[in-house]
């Protein structure tokens, strides 16, 4: 190992060619390393050799590392384009953006879009859609049609009536068959004609037999007129006679008045003690009743003068809209005396929830009942506007006593979301006021939930219904009037009074179907 220098000579390259493809360098090698991994190999070719690859690995690492810094400036001029994309794409966004809107627009837009425009045409009246049915559906013509003609025209033929060969004129031809044959049958039986037949054979048993039959007849006959005669005491017509004899003797006896212990005398005086009885029991239940028709009369003028009338009015109010709850599955609460959302407010007497199994479950209707004078229709409309919002409800209605009412007061009116009824706890027509109270008020709370187009028609038809309940409410309160004056069109006026209350309660039953369809259009069952 050379410690200075050491002279490397190969014909791999140099300052000038020496031969085509070849390059002579005289190099001196003075890096420690490289001196020690050259003495390594022995002189001559083996040396060159190993020298002429280091050299090789040495020029392939240089070129490597160029390729470095080439990378290094594509990168840069990489993230330089992207930058110059970005600014591109958003200066040209809102523009791409805008003409894609156009482009769907001119496709998809509902008033001219070219889809619409496309669907309208295929499925409007007498459309593509339409005579494409036509032409294999339609009743006339179509391919149904002729299919349908041509496979049932042999049946219908056959199942003509008026057709030689149908199947009614074959038919025919078989019974009258048969039923020549059998009367051809029947006739021969009763023919003379012939000595096997029926009647022949009758015949001649009855000639044969009717010597013998001759004289038993006579026989009986004597022994018949014998038992009929009165000559005879001890014949069944002259027993007979002696009992019925016997017989009108103790009925005549029986039925007599003049013996006090006959049946007929003893019976009169039995019914004339039990009528007796009944005529005083009837007059004595008579003063019973008008005693205890006055009395309550007194108690009622009593309690309709007193605050204690309002306290019963409202608690009979309460049972029946339980009742009416209960019939419809809602939820009913007494809230009169608790407080609700207004801070120290109890307006509001009863609340009525809809049920889970309605259209709108969950929704309230408050009722306020009042059987004050003091009250107007402006006060109480005031009064169910605070109630609605106290108890969180959509609607109220505001029930009048009839005898507490203001002056002119309508039996059944609305206004809006509040219904305004007058209610009599003792007349059973008034129920039917606070009923069409309730249905009218469960359409209301539904409209107000779901206002929808699925739902459009059924809301137009509360609408509607809640109307004629209103104008049939009106025509009973009329035929109460008219009962309560003319007392002569009695019949007459009962007679339009049920008439009102099935249309009315028709209605009713129209509201709750409708109630029904718009909590099917909801659920989509």
């Amino acid at each position: 190992m050379g410690t200075l220098a050491q002279t490397l000579e190969s014909p791999v390259g140099g300052l000038s060619a020496i031969l085509e493809g070849s390059l002579t360098l005289s190099l001196t090698v003075t890096d420690p390393d490289v001196l020690t991994e050259l003495e390594s190999h022995a002189p001559g070719p083996n040396r060159e050799r190993f020298a002429l690859s280091g050299l090789r690995l040495g020029v392939l690492t240089l070129r490597q590392a160029r390729g470095e810094l080439d990378a290094v400036v594509v990168r840069d001029a990489g993230e330089k384009i992207v930058q110059d994309l970005e600014n591109l794409f958003r200066e040209r966004g809102g523009e791409i953006a805008d003409d894609l809107n156009s482009a769907l627009r001119q496709f998809f837009d509902p008033a001219s879009g070219e889809l619409p425009r496309r669907l309208q045409s295929l499925l409007k009246q007498d459309g593509e859609l339409e005579l494409f049915l036509r032409q294999h559906l339609g009743p006339e013509s179509s391919t149904l049609a002729k299919t349908l003609d041509q496979h049932l025209d042999p049946l219908l033929r056959l199942l003509d009536p008026e057709e030689g060969q149908g199947l009614k004129m074959r038919i025919e031809c078989m019974l009258h068959a048969v039923l020549d044959d059998q009367r051809s049958r029947i006739l021969r039986e009763f023919s003379l004609d012939t000595d096997e037949s029926a009647l022949s054979r009758l015949l001649r048993k009855l000639t044969e037999n009717n010597g013998q039959l001759t004289g038993d007849m006579r026989t009986l006959v004597d022994e018949l007129g014998s038992e009929f005669s009165l000559d005879k005491p001890d014949s069944a017509l002259s027993r007979l006679v002696k009992k019925v004899e016997n017989a009108e003797g103790l009925i005549g006896r029986s039925l007599t008045l003049d013996d006090d212990q006959s049946p007929l005398s003893r019976l009169k005086r039995e019914l004339q003690s039990t009528i007796d009885t009944l005529v005083k029991s009837n007059d004595d239940f008579q003063k019973e009743v008008r005693d205890a028709l006055t009395k309550l009369q007194t108690q009622r003028d009593t309690a309709a003068k007193s605050t204690l009338h309002g306290l019963i009015f409202e608690d009979r109010l309460g049972e029946f809209l339980a009742a009416e709850a209960a019939r419809l599955n809602d939820v009913h609460e007494a809230t009169g005396t608790t407080c609700g959302a207004i801070s120290h407010c109890k307006i509001g007497d009863f609340v009525t929830t809809l049920g889970a199994d309605t259209a709108a479950p969950g929704a309230r209707i408050v009722w306020e009942a009042k059987a004050n004078k003091s009250y107007d229709l402006a006060g109480a409309l005031k009064e169910l506007d605070q109630a609605r919002k106290n108890r969180q409800a959509q609607v109220g209605v505001f029930v009048f006593s009839k005898v507490a009412a203001p002056e002119g007061a309508e039996p059944f009116v609305r206004y809006g979301n509040n219904l305004v009824v007058l209610w009599d706890p003792n007349d059973t027509v008034s129920d039917l006021y606070v009923k069409a109270a309730l249905s009218v008020a469960r359409a209301l709370v539904v409209r107000e939930t779901h206002e929808s187009a699925e739902s459009e028609q059924a809301l137009n038809s509360i609408e509607l219904a809640t109307r004629a309940i209103e104008k049939q409410i009106e025509s009973v309160a009329q035929i109460k009037t008219w009962a309560e004056t003319i007392k002569g069109n009695g019949d007459k006026i009962a007679d339009r009074a049920s008439k009102m209350q099935e249309a009315l309660q028709k209605q009713v039953e129209g509201l709750d179907q409708h109630l029904g369809a718009i909590k099917t259009s909801k659920t989509g069952v």
